[in-house]
């Protein structure tokens, strides 16, 4: 018998025994993808969210239960019942249920009004950092993270909301199907903005221009259908007016509901993104807007206008300033002291009322 490396094989060998056996191979598992939308607001929106002081939810005397003759008062009897239904074969009682508005209890709602143009979808200046996990930041995937913010705080606040795009035209974004009242459903609209979705299916799919009088006249022809006793606006936008005339055109447009129509709902909030690119592009932009508002109403509303120039090399810190000053503006609706500074930490008056 030769050595190893002679050119003898192992099956020649007598010594050596051979067994056949299955080779099992183990299904693989699926690898689930971290989604960096979830973990930046999972990680940033706990420090930002405040419960608001105690105050009086609307309610309505919808609800239904069993009445019963010895322990429920006579004035809640439903008295078509006195007389058991033989389907539901039993005396009935009316008992609150929480609504979008009621006579009894205090209605707040939240309106979120997004920029859905192109060029929140990317370009040279528009990316605005990269999350912990790799992916790019557009100014569509930053109206994502800070809109389920303020979602979170109208939640805690018991607030109705209604969110809203615009791009060439105004549209509905949640609910998503016309004639739905104003929305409570928390927590499916979060999972909703901050689902991980390629831009063309995302919540603020970026495609067209910058027409912000179609989504204010949409947003406000809504609200007619509907009485609050507060409600507050915010507007998050990258466009930039070329001018006074511009902003103010964008503001007040004639024929349709504009501004004016909402700022009687409530504060309405204009808050315009940038990245170091085009700072002065959108800080100039901004000021048309102070100034347009200023002159219609005769009376400073600098603090209506608030611009963010989210610096790259740290985007967890710039999405942390800027969801927290959105979070802010929707914590009006709930009594909360709100410091509304600019995007350099300049304190501004608050929106006054009109």
């Amino acid at each position: 018998m030769g050595e190893m490396g002679t050119g003898e094989r192992w099956g020649e060998n007598p010594f050596i025994y051979f067994e056949a056996s299955e080779y099992l191979v183990q299904p693989q598992q699926k690898q689930e993808m971290p989604n960096p939308l979830r973990a930046m607001y999972e990680d940033i929106a706990p420090l930002l969210l405040r419960s608001p002081p105690s105050k009086r939810y609307p309610q309505q005397p919808t609800g239904r239960k069993g009445w019963d003759i010895l322990t429920d008062p006579l004035s809640e009897l439903v008295f078509t019942s006195a007389v058991p239904d033989p389907i539901i074969g039993e005396t009935l009682q009316t008992f609150m249920r929480p609504t979008v508005e009621g006579k009894e209890g205090l209605a707040t709602h939240l309106n979120i009004l997004v920029d859905c143009s192109s060029s929140m979808g990317g370009g040279s200046w528009t990316c605005y950092g990269v999350t912990p996990l790799g992916l790019p930041l557009y100014g569509y995937h930053l109206a994502q993270i800070c809109s389920a913010m303020m979602v979170a705080q109208a939640e805690l606040a018991k607030d109705s909301f209604s969110i809203w795009g615009f791009a060439n035209s105004g549209a509905r974004i949640w609910p998503n199907r016309s004639g739905l009242p104003p929305s409570q459903d928390h927590k499916a609209c979060i999972d909703f903005l901050l689902d991980l979705v390629p831009q063309n299916e995302a919540p603020f799919t970026p495609n067209g221009g910058t027409n912000m009088a179609s989504g204010l006249n949409i947003v406000a022809e809504d609200l007619q259908s509907y009485e609050f006793d507060k409600c507050v606006t915010v507007v998050i936008l990258d466009g930039a007016w070329s001018g006074v005339e511009q902003a103010r055109n964008q503001l007040f447009a004639t024929g349709q509901y504009n501004d004016h129509d909402l700022r009687k709902r409530g504060p309405v909030f204009y808050v315009t993104i940038g990245s170091p690119n085009n700072e002065d592009e959108v800080k100039n932009s901004t000021n048309y807007m102070r100034k347009a508002l200023s002159e219609y109403y005769g009376q400073e509303m600098n603090g209506c206008c608030l611009t963010f120039i989210l610096r790259g090399a740290d985007a967890g810190s710039s999405i942390m300033d800027f969801g927290g000053e959105l979070v802010q503006m929707a914590q009006i609706n709930s009594g909360i002291a709100t410091d509304i500074r600019d995007g350099d930490g300049n304190p501004l008056k608050p929106c006054p009322q009109i």
